[in-house]
């Protein structure tokens, strides 16, 4: 169950084919007592060449994060550890003690289109690895903000208070 203190964090990577996905990625110690990793996939139309989910999608996954994964898991104890978006599907990493078919139960009414998979990961394997994403994008060096246009700004200034040269108009009869 993700409670109101938790530090969650975005983090975008590459697939092998060089395709964009993004994570959601729960940080906090893995509980080894948590042997199951379970897995729900929520498929989202894909309409855009980004093949990012549009507006009405990230609804429809927050709606079911919400009011059906964060209950279930909660009433199950099991742990709800990353996010991940990727070629037209959400998909939800959890963790538990439990028989994974008691969470598929419970989740499985909000969408036939849900799929579910899930194994035996007592050292957390899984969740290792998006931790290696995550701790890779902490040593990312932080983007430089860009310089303020000062520098224009003070040119500008400069050649407005600038005195224009004047010619002496010559007198003529």
């Amino acid at each position: 169950m993700a409670a109101d203190g938790d530090v969650w964090h975005l983090v975008e990577a590459r697939r092998d084919d060089g395709g964009a996905t993004m994570f959601r990625i729960r940080e906090l110690s893995p509980r080894l007592a948590l042997a199951h990793i379970f897995v729900v996939e929520l498929p989202y139309p894909v309409t855009a060449l980004s093949r990012l989910p549009d507006a009405h999608a990230y609804r429809k996954l927050a709606l079911f994060e919400d009011q059906w994964v964060v209950p279930a898991c909660h009433a199950l104890g099991w742990e709800l550890v990353a996010l991940k978006i990727e070629d037209g599907s959400f998909f939800l990493y959890m963790y538990g003690a439990g028989e994974p078919e008691q969470l598929m139960m419970k989740l499985a009414p909000y969408d036939a289109a849900l799929g579910f998979y899930d194994d035996v990961d007592p050292q957390w394997g899984e969740y290792s690895t998006l931790r290696e994403l995550l701790d890779q994008a902490k040593a990312m060096p932080k983007p430089r903000p860009k310089p303020k246009q000062k520098a224009a700004t003070t040119r500008l200034r400069k050649a407005a208070i600038a005195k224009p040269k004047t010619k002496k108009k010559s007198k003529t009869r």
